[in-house]
């Protein structure tokens, strides 16, 4: 009988989500982040960082798609200062990398100042 080697694969990505403004989490707003697993108890499994973290299902937005423009995120002053961090109020998240950048004016495509990847401005989805 012959043995076949094992080789690993990838993990199938069930899809990919993102946390409203508010709620029990540690997880950055507007950025996208892959689904490893969903549970029967509404508690949803993310790929941070390489990372299982589970998360209450109420807090997200699924999509079965990865993202393809950038996630425009408004925040308020008192989460800025919060987070002890100088963001403009309004900045966009980049779909391929997870980098912050702030914008300037109400632009239709951004390319990405960390992997210099060019995608349009999800202004219709506003974070």
């Amino acid at each position: 009988m012959e043995l076949r080697p094992i080789t690993p694969t990838r993990l199938q990505v069930k899809g990919w989500a993102r946390v409203g403004p508010a709620g029990a989490h540690t997880l950055r707003r507007g950025a996208w982040y892959p689904v490893v697993r969903i549970s029967s108890s509404n508690i949803v499994v993310l790929d941070v960082n390489r990372h299982n973290v589970p998360v209450d299902r109420r807090f997200l937005e699924i999509r079965y798609h990865p993202p393809e423009r950038w996630t425009i995120v408004r925040c308020e002053p008192r989460v800025v200062e919060k987070l002890g961090r100088t963001f403009p109020l309004t900045y966009a998240v980049c779909p391929t990398c997870r980098h912050r950048q702030g914008i300037e004016a109400r632009t239709t495509e951004m390319t990405c100042d960390r992997c210099h990847k060019a995608a349009g401005l999800a202004w219709d989805e506003l974070s």
